[in-house]
């Protein structure tokens, strides 16, 4: 039985759609380590943390999605 993360690795070599979703929850991981680096929050930091994460959670409800239809086929 494969593990959500040999899904995913195989999701990401063999779908472009994934493969792009990926990519852009990775980026926005990225700019959210940058803006925790910081040592206080501005408004529009707290701002800007929340969107993000916002946004990181709507890419892994997309991906979610094609990680069942492929543990469903």
């Amino acid at each position: 039985m494969q593990t959500d993360l040999d899904i995913v690795d195989y999701l990401a070599a063999n779908n472009t759609d994934f493969h792009t979703l990926l990519d852009q929850h990775i980026l926005l991981e990225q700019d959210l380590e940058a803006l925790y680096s910081l040592k206080y929050f501005p408004v529009a930091v707290e701002a800007r943390i929340k969107e993000i994460k916002k946004s990181k959670l709507q890419l892994k409800d997309q991906m979610q999605v094609y990680i069942k239809e492929y543990k469903n086929s």
